[in-house]
C-alpha cells in the first residue's frame, strides 16, 4: 500500500471520538518551540516543527541514546490520550502506522521510532556483531520510546494521560506482543496485527525452508519452481471444492482448516503438463503448507494455510515471486515507508527476511547460505537471538493485572505471518490462564492477506476498537470490515467476530452488507 492510500484511508474512516473531550484539551498546551521541552537524560531534541497536515500539530524529532530516533507529533486539539504505532520489517526509519487509523486527526498524540538503526526495513546487515542495536530492535527502542514520549506530552499539555495505546501489524503486531509481555505498564491497550512474534527457530525455519524449495540455486533468483501457472491451478483448485462450504461462493474461505483437499492429488500422472505439479514443484509447495521441519521430521513452526497463492499481495510478494515477475519491494506490507534506502535485490519479501534472521540475528555471518542446510541445530543456535527478538511467552498476568487489553488480529490469507500461528499462540494464551479471554480478542479476518488487502473485508478501525473497549467496558465480540472500492471508499462490509466463533451468512441477504451475517460457534 503506498502512501496516497495510506493518506486517503486516513481520511475516509475518522476515529468518532467524544468532542468535548477535545475542546476542553484544545489550548491547553505549550508553544511549539524548542524551548518548550524540558531536557531529558540521555535524550536530544532535534527539531521542533509547527505542522498542518494531515491535522495541525507539533512535530518534536530526536535521539534517545546514540541511534533510537523518534518523532513525536502533538495535535493542537488533543484528545488527552497517547498511541504509539509500530513498523514493520526489519524497521530501518521512524514508522508510525497508527497514522493509517487516522490517530492524528482523532486527536491523538503519536509517536514512531526507527528502533534504533538506519536502513531499508528488508536489510538486516545493520545487525552483524552488533548485539546492541539487535536489543533495540527486539524490545528496548519501544520501551525507551514510549517512556520518553509520555514524558514530553506530560510537559506540552501540562496534563495527564488519560489513556496510551499501541497499534502495528507484522513487526508492528510482535512490538506490541512484546510491550505486554516485558513492559506491561508502557500501555494500557494494544493492537497486535498479524505479528512477527517468532523470529527464531519460527520465521528463520520457515522463511528459510522456503527458500530453499523455491530457489536451490541461489545464483537464479528470476522465477521460482512455483510460477503463477502453478499458483493458479493450487487455488482454482482447493476452492472447486470448498469455496462454498460457508454458503458463498466467492473466492473466500471463511475457514480454512475446514478444506480438506489434499494438493498431492496434483500431482503429475504421466508426463508434466499444466494441470499437474511434478516432484519438485510438489515438495515445495508443501514446504508452504506444511511448514518447517528439521532432518527427522520435527516441526519447527507453522506452516501456512489455503489463501493469497494468486494475489499480488500474497505469494508472489512473500514466497514465490522472481526477479522476473518482482514489483517494487518498498511497498511489502501495507502502511509501511521503507524510507530513502534502496531496497536489497531480492526475488520476494521472504527471501530478505530469511536469510537477513539467519546471517545476522543467529549466525553472525553474512556468508552464511540455506544450500544443504538441514536445521537440526537450529533451536539451539538461535537460543540467543530468540530471548531478544521473540515475544512468545503466554503469561500476560502482569499487563492484564494492570488492567491491560489486548487485540490480535490476522488474516486467514496471510503469506507472510501464518494465520494458524496466530490461532495457536491465542490458544496456548487461554491454556495457561482461561480467565485471559475477558482481556484478549482474536479477529480472524477470511481472504485477507497481510495487514490489508486481499479477496476479503480487510479494513477495520482497530484503535477505534480498542479505545470503545476501555470507553464502554464492554469487550468487541465482533467487528466490522469493509471492502474498500479504487476511490477508498465503503464498498460492502461483512461481520468478522472474535475466535472461535466465524460469520454465518444467513442464506438470502445482500452477502456485501454485514446485515447478512452473524457471530456463531463454529461447526
Amino acid at each position: 500500500m503506498n502512501k496516497k492510500i495510506i493518506r486517503t484511508l486516513i481520511l475516509v474512516f475518522p476515529i468518532i471520538l467524544p468532542t468535548t473531550l477535545i475542546a476542553e484539551n484544545a489550548l491547553r498546551h505549550g508553544t511549539c518551540k524548542l524551548e518548550s521541552f524540558t531536557a531529558l537524560p540521555d535524550v536530544t531534541i532535534t527539531s521542533v516543527t509547527q505542522e498542518d497536515q494531515p491535522a495541525p500539530h507539533c512535530k518534536v524529532a530526536g535521539v534517545i541514546g546514540a541511534e533510537v530516533h523518534f518523532e513525536l507529533l502533538l495535535p493542537e486539539k488533543w484528545n488527552g490520550k497517547f498511541v504509539m504505532g509500530g513498523g514493520g520489517g526489519f524497521v530501518g526509519s521512524v514508522m508510525n502506522t497508527s497514522l493509517a487509523f487516522g490517530s492524528l486527526q482523532a486527536g491523538y498524540a503519536t509517536v514512531g521510532t526507527d528502533t534504533g538503526h538506519q536502513a531499508h526495513a528488508l536489510d538486516a546487515s545493520w545487525a552483524l556483531n552488533n548485539p546492541e542495536r539487535l536489543i533495540n530492535f527486539g524490545h528496548r527502542a519501544v520501551h525507551q520510546t514510549a517512556v520518553t514520549a509520555k514524558t514530553l506530552i506530560k510537559a506540552y499539555y501540562k496534563n495527564d494521560i488519560a489513556r496510551s495505546y499501541f497499534t502495528g501489524c507484522s513487526r508492528g503486531g510482535s512490538q506490541g506482543m512484546m510491550a505486554a509481555q516485558r513492559y506491561p505498564e508502557d500501555f494500557d491497550g494494544i493492537v497486535a496485527g498479524a505479528p512477527a512474534f517468532n523470529w527464531a527457530p519460527g520465521l528463520a525455519s520457515l522463511a528459510s525452508q522456503i527458500n530453499q524449495a523455491m530457489y536451490p540455486d541461489p545464483d537464479n533468483l528470476q522465477e521460482a519452481v512455483i510460477g503463477p501457472r502453478e499458483q493458479e491451478l493450487i487455488e482454482s483448485s482447493y476452492l472447486a471444492m470448498c469455496d462454498d462450504q460457508d454458503g458463498i461462493k466467492d473466492g473466500i474461505l471463511n475457514d480454512p482448516r475446514q478444506c480438506k483437499f489434499d494438493v498431492a492429488t496434483l500431482l503429475c500422472k504421466g508426463q508434466k503438463n499444466d494441470r499437474c505439479l511434478d516432484e519438485q514443484q510438489l515438495a515445495a509447495v508443501k514446504t508452504i503448507y506444511d511448514g518447517p521441519k528439521d532432518s527427522k521430521g520435527n516441526s519447527l513452526f507453522y506452516g501456512f494455510s489455503f489463501g493469497g497463492e494468486t494475489a499480488p499481495g500474497g505469494w508472489p510478494r512473500w514466497l514465490t515471486g522472481g526477479l522476473k515477475y518482482q514489483a517494487d519491494l518498498d511497498e511489502f506490507q501495507g502502511g509501511v515507508d521503507a524510507g530513502d534506502f534502496e531496497a536489497p535485490a531480492s526475488p520476494n519479501a521472504y527471501y530478505g527476511f530469511g536469510n537477513g534472521i539467519m546471517k545476522y540475528f543467529v549466525y553472525n555471518d553474512p556468508d552464511w547460505t540455506y544450500v544443504n542446510y538441514n536445521f537440526d541445530t537450529l533451536q539451539e543456535d538461535s537460543k540467543r537471538a530468540a530471548e531478544i527478538l521473540n515475544a512468545t511467552s503466554t503469561d500476560l498476568s502482569a499487563f492484564r493485572k494492570r488492567g491491560g487489553k489486548m487485540i490480535i488480529y490476522s488474516g486467514w490469507s496471510d503469506a507472510a505471518a501464518p494465520g494458524l500461528a496466530m490461532v495457536g499462540y491465542y490458544e496456548d494464551v487461554l491454556a495457561q490462564d482461561k480467565m485471559a479471554a475477558e482481556d484478549t480478542r482474536l479477529f480472524m479476518m477470511p481472504g485477507v492477506e497481510h495487514c490489508f488487502g486481499g479477496p476479503g473485508p480487510s479494513f477495520v478501525n482497530y484503535l477505534t476498537e480498542i479505545d470503545q473497549w476501555f470507553e464502554t467496558g464492554k469487550a468487541p465480540d465482533q467487528v466490522t470490515a469493509n471492502w474498500l472500492n479504487e476511490k477508498m471508499q465503503p464498498d460492502g462490509s461483512r461481520l468478522v467476530c472474535a475466535y472461535p466463533q466465524v460469520a454465518k451468512y444467513d442464506g438470502k441477504g445482500d452477502t456485501r452488507d454485514v446485515a447478512s451475517f452473524s457471530c456463531v460457534e463454529p461447526d
